[in-house]
This record gives C-alpha cells, structure tokens and sequence, in this order.
C-alpha cells in the first residue's frame, strides 16, 4: 500500500483545477440568484451544492483568490504541507463521504507515522531533555504521578481525572452552565499551580491563548471530539476507500486507526467541489455589508459590486464577520457572539533542510519547546516511510502573538536562529520557505473558534440562529464535531434551514 499522498509534483488535475477558478474571479455573476453564499470553504461549498442539489440558484462570493478557506496546501513546496486542515480521522465521515462524491482519494498516513515513533524531543529553556529523566528533572512542575508525564500530556490528564460531567457529547447543555469557568480556575480548584498550568496547558497551548480565555465547556467538547475518533475505528469500512479497508492492520498500528488526509493535498477536496458547481463562484469579492428583510437580501463586496438574492448564507467566521456592517443588526446576543467569539492565533513556519541533520545529532526532527519554536512537526510526504520533506514550526496562542507582531522577516529570523541554537546541527542548513500566520491573514484573523469563560451559556444557542432571511455556517456553528467536519455538519444544517424557508 502506498503511502505517499503528495509523490508527484502539481499534476496536470491539479494544475486545471486552478486555472478554471482563476478564471472566474473577475467575472460578473448571470443573474439574480436564489442564495448567496459567502465564503468558498468547506462548509459554504458543501452548502451551495446542496442547495443546488435541491433546484436552488447559488451565487457564491469568496474574498480570496483561492477556494478551501482555512484548507490551505502549499502545492509549491515539498511534500505539499498543509498550512490548515492538517488531516481527518476516523469519525471524520462527512468529510470521507465528500472526497468518494468528488472523486479525492483518502490516504491513511497511520502506517508512516507508527513507523516513525521516536516522537518528538522535549526542550524546555537552553536544553534537551531526554523523556527517561524527566520525572526527576528541577524543572519538572508537576505533582505526585504526574511527574513522569511530559509537559504535552499533562492536561489530559487533569481533565480526565477531574472532568465534573462525563456527557461530554452534551457539553453545550443548559445542565452544564455552572462549568461554563476558565480553565485556568478549574485546574488551579484541582491544585495546579500557576507554574503547572504555564507549562501544561498554555505553553503550546491548543485553544485560546491562555487557560484564563478558555471555556472548561470548550475542552469539554475538544475532549468529545477525541474520544470519538478514538473509538470510531470502524468508520472507514463504510466508505470503500480500497487503500485503507485491506483487512490487514499495517505493523505496528492498532487496527482501525485513521489519520488521514487527501491525495495530492487537501486542498484538492474544495478545488474538485468548487468545479461541480452549477452557479457562479466569485474570487477576490470580500464582503463589506449585508442587508437583509424578511423577503430578501443584498450583498455589498469591497470594490462597490452588490448582489441580490431571496436569502445568504455567511460561512464567514465571526473574527472576520465582525467587520462586515448586517442591517439590520442580528437580536444583541447573536451580536454580542459575532463580536466577541475568540479564535486561537496560530502562526506556521515551514522550514527546508538542505540535510538531514538529525541524523547527526542522533534526535527526532520533532521537537516540543517552551521557546518561540513551540512545536516543531516534520512531514513525511515522501517517496520512503523514513523520508522528511520539511519541519513545520507552530507557534500557538501568546508565541504567535509574539512572532507576528516581529513581522514576518524578523520572526523567520527568530526561527531559524533559535532553532541553531537548540539544534547546533541545524547551523546553515535551514531556510523558512513559507510562512503564514492565520492572526494577520484578513479573511480569517484566527485559526479555528474558542468559547471563552461564560460564553457558551451566553451566546452559544444563539450563534447559529437564522436572522430574517440571513443563514450561518462554519465550524464556529457545529456542536458535535471540529474543524473539517464541523464544517461539513454545519453546511448540513443550514442547508435544511434555507430549504425549509424557501
């Protein structure tokens, strides 16, 4: 079975895929449609073709010049890294579902990356410290049992040894309003100190920008969400996918067990569903205002264009929505949520080795760092299992911040330097040949949508909800799943509700 998802250069498909979009940007839309949908990501494509599925027009505006919004590959480098939508796992069936109706082959990169499990190194200040001595380590803040967890681990474990409700599938329910506290006090309830909490949570942190911005509601669902691709280790056999249903569990990797991306980028998924649209797909048309009414709407972009329609559907996340004027304005908790929604930064630099240099010094290319590094994850898209075709840098929350407000020369610099000096190896060998941070990029301002303390049971049954003839989508709207999938499970339910209006 092969493993290799990206083993040619852009093909001729891809190639295609890109210039027919590209001739549409600047075109001017045939007629007044049924729907408006803004936003040519995952969740707005999926959207438009149902409707069209369902005998509705759809014109649909995207702001950028490219389609797939936050499922971004750079085609240009080796090994097409993801920029955003890194890869899907097994309770990802929408998405699965998606890629067999328009023709994406799934890859399972399991086999690859069990085959490479020296993990990842763990670099905390000026020095390297081996896994086996951490537990004894002076640096070490961690109490009682948990010493012997690595830093990454660590707030895992406090959520599953104290999670007050074990629902986790309800996490948005009204029952549960009394945990709807920061995270930072809930574990500090549980004994963590300040220091354990910087370490644990923060440093690298997956949501928010610090346990004092997240919702214990919030990692109540991303705990969810885990639990279930954990458990859906069946999920691919519905699908046919001939390169992952053999019978016959790749060594070393627990049967069932998907990560899971799409041949030749994941991009390729909203390029082939762009194409199978029957209406207009606008590129370079960023929306500045919306006005709608019981029995219409009209759609104002940047360069004065407007466009009219019976209904919109806004794909947009509210960290970029929150910019666009809605006349009239939704009821105030629905725009208290598009005003206030918190979105984590993260800021990605993908760097090139002109040598393996981990083959000197004899560590993982991997790295996890309390420095500006934060984690370092090196892709494996190559010909051979052992194969390393480029080191992503991820910085997350208050380091994202940090880099991005260096500019992007400077913070390339920062990179590489640091990287020197925790890796002396690397001195030379690397260059940033990519960088994007998803804080400054305008159509986004923000990775993926994090309720802060107190904001589930405030805004949360309120985000989604359909202002006169204005619909909503995103991932930001989903409740039962995350990231590509979210947005699949929102595109389904506004979908319904346009339909069921017409």
């Amino acid at each position: 079975m092969s493993m290799n998802r990206r083993e040619f250069v852009v093909s001729t498909a891809v190639s295609a895929a890109i210039a027919g979009l590209s001739t549409r940007a600047h075109a001017s839309a045939s007629k007044e449609p049924d729907v408006i949908v803004i936003g040519a990501g995952l969740s707005g494509l999926e959207a438009a073709l149902t409707l069209e599925e369902n005998g509705l027009s759809v014109l649909v505006l995207e702001g950028r010049d490219r389609v797939g919004g936050r499922v971004y590959t750079l085609l240009d480098l080796p090994g097409y890294p993801e920029v955003g939508g890194n890869a899907i796992a097994n309770a990802y069936g929408r998405c699965i579902a998606a890629a067999a109706r328009h023709g994406i082959e799934v890859v399972n990169l399991a086999p690859r990356l069990f085959a490479n499990r020296a993990g990842q190194e763990l670099f905390i200040g000026n020095e390297h410290v081996a896994l086996k001595d951490w537990a004894a380590h002076p640096k070490n803040p961690f109490a009682g049992e948990l010493r012997k967890l690595p830093p990454w681990s660590w707030g895992d474990a406090m959520f599953q040894q104290h999670m007050p409700f074990r629902d986790l599938e309800n996490w948005y329910d009204p029952k549960h309003a009394q945990h709807d506290i920061s995270v930072h006090d809930f574990l500090s309830a549980h004994g963590a100190t300040d220091d354990m909490i910087r370490l644990g949570f923060d440093t690298n942190i997956a949501y928010g920008t610090t346990a004092r911005d997240v919702s214990l509601l919030q990692q109540a669902f991303a705990d969810h969400w885990m639990a279930v691709n954990r458990g859906a280790v069946t999920a691919f056999s519905r699908t046919g996918a001939s390169n992952v249903s053999t019978g016959v569990p790749a060594a070393g990797v627990p049967p069932g067990v998907l990560i899971g991306a799409f041949k030749g980028g994941n991009q390729r998924l909203p390029m082939a569903m762009a194409k199978k649209l029957k209406g207009d797909l606008l590129l370079n048309c960023r929306v500045t205002a919306i006005e709608v009414t019981d029995q219409g709407s009209k759609v104002t972009c940047s360069d004065g264009r407007s466009y009219k329609a019976k209904a919109v559907v806004c794909s947009m996340p509210f960290s970029t929505l929150r910019h666009v004027a809605i006349d009239p304005l939704p009821e105030p908790t629905q725009y208290k949520a598009i005003q206030s929604l918190g979105y984590i930064p993260i800021t990605q630099y993908h760097l090139i080795a002109k040598r393996p240099f981990w083959l000197e010094d004899g560590l993982s290319p991997s790295m996890w760092t309390d420095g500006p590094l934060g984690m370092v994850l090196a892709q494996r898209f190559g010909k051979t299992d052992d194969e390393v075709t480029s080191l992503t840098v991820w910085a997350r929350g208050l380091n994202a911040q940090y880099l991005d407000r260096l500019g992007v020369e400077e913070s390339s610099r920062v990179v590489v330097s640091e990287f020197e000096r925790l890796r002396p190896a690397s001195k030379g060998l690397l260059y940033v040949a990519a960088v994007h941070s998803w804080s400054t990029d305008p159509f986004s301002a923000g990775d993926w949508a994090i309720f802060q303390p107190g904001q589930v049971r405030e805004l949360r049954a309120s985000i989604a909800k359909p202002h006169k003839r204005l619909f909503f989508c995103g991932e930001h709207t989903a409740i039962g799943s995350r990231g590509m999938e979210g947005a699949f499970e929102s595109a389904e339910r506004v979908a319904l509700e346009v339909l069921a209006s017409s």
